[in-house]
């Protein structure tokens, strides 16, 4: 291996390494943020060539392999779930399970998120954070709900208790794709889902879909233990990379001179 392969070995592991520093950092920063859900870097081996005693000096029958770095594999996202801690307002939800509630932008577009963060905007409609609307199935119209409190079951729907009496009014709807590689993080905790990719409803009755628990919020999946471990990892890796890179490049300077 020549001194300019080993600069590209080292320039991959730093630029490997620092995009790993750069998730983990945003998995700590958002340690305290409802329905965050963990983002994870993986490595993998870059081209490895095989070395015979024909081309290097080396013992008989000897296997030496000569690599090209490391490359960082596609963001995932882990979708484990988050711990659950209780709310005061009966708007506040989270699901206990695999699925996502659906919220929809200004051109109806629909999202997907574990943030069950939700109130009434001036309209009296249900939105998230971002005053996106929250999917649901309306038997009465929003404008037409009685005055009272809100009851959301397991299963998403939602009553208005007053006086005693409880009116149906209509279903929060749940989302569960099929395969989780094809959720598209699109930050504000949101996510979208590749065309073509399989959605199942809570209309399905799927199983592994989960329960929607009212007052209750979701909090972020993140160990921060475990988090802060593999930041110390990856720096002292970093470093070592960076002294490599330093020292071809001492190397590098010495060759130079010896042809002057």
């Amino acid at each position: 291996m020549n001194l300019n392969s080993l600069l590209h070995v080292s320039k991959s592991g730093i630029n490997g390494l620092q995009q790993s520093l750069d998730r983990t950092a945003n998995n700590i920063a958002n340690v305290n943020t409802t329905g965050y859900k963990e983002k994870q870097t993986s490595f993998r081996e870059l081209l490895n060539n095989q070395t015979t005693a024909q081309e290097v000096n080396i013992p008989a029958n000897a296997e030496i392999a000569f690599n090209r770095g490391l490359e960082t594999t596609p963001q995932s996202v882990v979708f484990s779930q988050g711990a659950l801690r209780s709310s005061d307002s009966p708007l506040d939800l989270a699901i206990q399970g695999n699925g996502f509630f659906g919220v929809r932008d200004a051109n109806n577009q629909l999202f997907l998120t574990r943030d069950g963060n939700f109130g009434f905007d001036a309209n009296g409609t249900l939105v998230n954070n971002q005053g996106m609307r929250v999917d649901t199935t309306l038997t009465v119209p929003y404008q037409q709900w009685p005055q009272g409190k809100p009851i959301i079951d397991q299963n998403g729907n939602i009553s208005i208790s007053a006086n005693g009496t409880a009116t149906p009014v209509g279903r929060i709807m749940m989302y569960l794709p099929e395969n989780t590689e094809a959720i598209i993080p699109n930050g504000d905790n949101l996510y979208q889902v590749q065309p073509g990719a399989v959605v199942r409803t809570s209309n399905e009755n799927v199983a592994g879909l989960g329960t929607i628990q009212q007052s209750m919020l979701e909090h972020s999946n993140v160990e921060l233990a475990r988090s802060m471990t593999e930041m110390i990892t990856t720096q002292r890796a970093y470093s070592l990379n960076t002294r490599v890179l330093q020292s071809t490049d001492e190397m590098l300077s010495i060759v130079n001179r010896f042809t002057d």
